[in-house]
């Protein structure tokens, strides 16, 4: 029996799986049979992530040996839990492993808990690992994570016996590891290539290459951290010439070449290598694909995507989020349903582009389905889903629950405020956002750009000019942030409501880059709030120039010459959209019924249910016009007041002729 549920659980893929043999094992009574099946379940749990159902495993045990303090403990600092790994290991009743004080010194080492660190050495003298190699490698590296080089160092020169592990935690601090190099009388290839990643990682290929011609044997490493180092800096054509001089390559090395083209934007010679390669993998497919993905070429990047012989996680996250950072929401949705069939665990990137998705199209059941049904608790923890979650809820209208899910953060960072004062901000709460960003510098936490943002929007909904003005001088003034257009189209759109239409205008003259037409669209705006022409007319003037296809801008000047009886003028701002050639944006609107998505685009009757709908819109149209509902041509010529939603019909087209 122990050894059938030990095979399962070793061909055991993915977390739904594990559960779902864990459950056969608690049904049947057989789960605490054996160590070694309990062992094998809390290592799999840990290794899918899901390390508090490896705990909840754990502490149901009632004698635990050394080998389960191990596993769990071992768990939680491969998850990066080392917190939780250390006040674990405070616990053990028993005394422990050499690899669980090894995976304890890597945990402190990575929190650079030095005091702790330096504690351990009576623990390691008292179990006796004075002379184990693996416990004291892991020392090293612990003190030169934390800066201790000397210590470190003393460690390494009291070792009886060193090994390549030995040396290459000494060699990871390159400024001594130049000294301990040189002093090795008998230096093997691992070492030369230590000291050339080294020189590598800091950015220095001239001192990189000199080592690597000094080299008496190069082997495949050597080679490939040279052209890694090439390629990090965008020398592509070094890189190419050392590839061309390799004796022999891996699938590495093509990868290698194929990423540094894809990086500086050379996908044809990517391409090329691509074709070329021996033996292709999950990661060369992966890597041409997230190349045609950055690029905006997403019809390449699916055609690859649907060619793959074999796609992992990493494959089907970088082409649904492809789609979600490339405006194409609705494909990422669709993509996502056939990753669903093949029961790989979803990661923290995935579940982002799947919340990025739902954002743009403004629905939320998928989102709620994919964190309840295939996700759980484990990744509410993670700041950044959180904050995505959060922004989701505030652009799909639903404040409450945004606020809920940020009330239910512990670890709140300047991140976190942020989008919860933007949130608020978008939603009209002006002294929610601005006690948030209060609170915020309160408790310490420094703002930054989006969240200086955030609280000019609120300003700006709440017609807080004075509040606005303070703000945007605490901004370049006392955190010396550098207002980007996006601050000032804010601080233009406030002064221009409250009618500074003046001081908006010299704060546009006086921007240190030059105004987008963000900034003025604002100002544009303003100045037909308060119907000045001569405002408007330079507003539109330079956004003609920035954008002369942007229908908006000619209907928008149109209005206000109608609105003070300036028939001629437009006139003449209907000859200059005739001569532009100005094309209306069709509008279009979408909304989410029982988790499917049904877009609207004007004048398309496509929809399954396009008869129903229009005869509802139509009696809405006629309740409309019995409640005193009327057109107002007059007031503006090009533009009607009929909204385009009310009628899937014709006759509510903007002036058609005219486009």
């Amino acid at each position: 029996m122990n050894q059938t549920v030990y095979h399962l659980l070793h061909t055991c893929k993915t977390l739904k799986r594990l559960k779902s043999l864990h459950a056969l094992l608690l049904v049947s009574g057989s789960i605490d049979s054996s160590d070694l099946v309990l062992n094998k379940i809390i290592r799999l749990y840990s290794r899918f992530g899901a390390t508090d159902y490896a705990r909840n495993v754990f502490d149901e045990i009632t004698e635990r040996n050394p080998f389960l303090w191990n596993s769990m403990i071992h768990g939680y600092v491969e998850n990066s839990q080392h917190t939780e790994a250390f006040s674990l290991f405070r616990d053990m009743d028993v005394t422990p492993l050499n690899f669980t004080v090894s995976s304890i010194l890597k945990a402190l080492g990575r929190l650079k808990w030095l005091r702790v660190g330096e504690g351990m050495f009576g623990l390691i003298w008292k179990c006796g690992f004075c002379f184990d190699l693996l416990v004291q490698n892991s020392l090293i590296d612990c003190f030169m994570r934390c800066g201790e080089v000397d210590c470190a160092r003393r460690v390494f020169d009291g070792l009886e016996e060193k090994d390549v592990v030995s040396w290459n935690s000494m060699l990871s601090g390159l400024e001594i590891a130049r000294e301990l190099f040189d002093s090795m009388h008998e230096k093997n290839v691992v070492s030369w290539t230590s000291v050339i990643c080294g020189y590598v990682r800091k950015g220095d290929m001239v001192e990189a290459r000199n080592l690597f011609e000094a080299m008496p044997t190069k082997d495949m490493a050597a080679w490939n951290v040279m052209i890694s180092g090439y390629t990090d800096v965008g020398d592509m054509h070094t890189a190419s010439s050392l590839f061309e001089a390799m004796p022999f390559r891996d699938t590495g090395t093509w990868n290698l070449m194929i990423s540094g083209y894809c990086k500086v934007g050379e996908l044809e010679r990517a391409r090329k290598y691509f074709e070329q390669m021996p033996c292709t993998n999950v990661v060369s497919w992966t890597m041409m694909i997230d190349g045609y993905v950055k690029s905006g070429n997403l019809h390449e990047a699916r055609y690859l995507f649907d060619e793959m012989p074999e796609k992992n996680l990493i494959t089907w996250s970088t082409m649904i989020g492809g789609y979600a950072k490339n405006g194409k929401p609705s494909a990422a949705l669709e993509l996502f349903k056939s990753f669903k069939k093949q029961g790989l665990e979803l990661d923290e990137t995935f579940i982002l582009s799947i919340i990025s998705a739902c954002s743009q199209l403004g629905i939320v059941d998928t989102v709620e389905s994919v964190m309840s049904d295939d996700v759980g608790s484990r990744y509410f923890s993670d700041t950044r889903v959180v904050n995505s979650l959060i922004d989701l809820y505030a652009k799909c209208g639903n404040i409450e629950k945004a606020s809920q899910v940020f009330e239910m953060e512990d670890k709140k960072d300047f991140c976190c405020y942020s989008t919860m004062i933007v949130a608020f901000a978008n939603h009209g709460l002006v002294e929610k956002a601005v006690y948030l960003f209060e609170d915020m510098q309160r408790k310490n936490i420094e703002p930054d750009e989006v969240t200086f943002l955030g609280v000019l929007s609120a300003c700006n909904h709440g017609g807080l000019v004075n509040e606005g003005r303070r703000y945007f001088k605490q901004m370049t003034e006392e955190f010396k942030i550098q207002p980007t257009e996006k601050h000032y189209a804010c601080m233009v759109d406030i002064l221009g409501r409250s009618g500074f239409l003046e001081e908006a205008h010299e704060m546009i003259l006086s921007m240190h880059v030059a105004p987008t037409s963000a900034v003025w669209g604002a100002m544009l705006a303003a100045s037909n709030v308060h119907r000045n022409v001569q405002m408007a007319e330079i507003a539109a003037s330079e956004l003609f120039k920035i954008e002369p296809e942007n229908s908006g801008n000619y209907i928008l000047l149109s209005n206000i010459y109608a609105a003070e009886g300036r028939w001629h003028d437009v006139a003449r701002v209907r000859s200059l959209i005739r001569e532009h050639h100005v094309k209306k944006n069709r509008g279009s609107s979408w909304i989410e019924l029982a988790s499917a998505v049904h877009e609207f685009v004007m004048g398309d009757f496509s929809h399954v249910d396009a008869d129903r709908i229009c005869f509802i819109l139509s009696l809405l149209n006629e309740d409309m016009k019995l409640s005193g509902y009327t057109k107002n041509k007059d007031l503006h010529p090009i533009s009607t007041l009929n909204p385009s939603y009310l009628s899937l019909s014709s006759d509510t087209e903007m002036d058609e002729e005219l486009f």
